[in-house]
């Protein structure tokens, strides 16, 4: 074997080597590549709704006590007009035995937080005047008769009633139920604002302006 076959020969091994290792120019860079971007976030989950009391109502929370919160929407005429509370069950109590509404003490209509009612348009309950704006609802045995009381205070729990921020008394009639309702059930239906739960059917006339 002479000089330059020699000299070939470790040249071509030399190349072999370097190209195997991954030597030589960085051929791996694009620049023509798309830069990396954010990905998008999912979107929210939307609330089930289902009908209830003549409305149209959706699950706000599971409730602190088996008593899932609810928010009813209505349209009665020009009004939008929703409700949100919280929904009790029986479990084989008695209304007015071992459950509210008991004697003549206010009731937070519903169950945990106090019971809001939100109109965008004036309305009439029962022939009292209520303005476009955000209340809570209670219910008391008033003088032998059962009142729904609008109250301006809102965002409190059920229990915090201060008859100071009253804003309307407004007697309902009042009817009994046979079976019972198993659960509370707020609705709006026929010009009637009412409830029922228990044995108890209670409603007061509803109208815009």
């Amino acid at each position: 074997m002479n000089l330059k076959t020699f000299l070939l020969m470790i040249g071509s091994a030399g190349f072999a080597v370097v190209a195997a290792c991954g030597g030589g120019a960085d051929m791996s860079h694009d620049d023509d590549a798309e830069p990396m971007t954010e990905a998008e976030p999912a979107p929210e989950p939307v609330a089930d709704t289902f009908d209830l009391g003549g409305g149209t109502a959706m699950e706000v929370h599971p409730g602190q006590a088996g008593s899932p919160h609810v928010k009813t929407d209505w349209a009665v005429g020009e009004a939008a007009i929703s409700i949100t509370y919280g929904r009790p069950v029986l479990k084989g109590r008695v209304v007015g035995d071992d459950v509210e509404p008991m004697g003549d003490k206010p009731w937070r209509l519903g169950a945990d937080e106090a019971t809001t009612l939100v109109t965008d348009i004036d309305i009439m309950l029962g022939g009292t005047h209520v303005p476009a704006g955000e209340y809570t609802l209670f219910t008391q045995n008033m003088n032998d008769e059962f009142h729904l009381i609008v109250n301006s205070e809102t965002g409190q729990w059920g229990t915090a009633y201060n008859a100071e921020h009253d804003v309307a008394h407004i007697a309902m009639d009042v009817t009994e139920l046979d079976p019972p309702a198993e659960q509370l059930t707020i609705s709006i239906a026929d010009d009637q604002l009412g409830f029922e739960w228990g044995q108890m059917a209670a409603s007061v006339a509803l109208a815009t302006h």
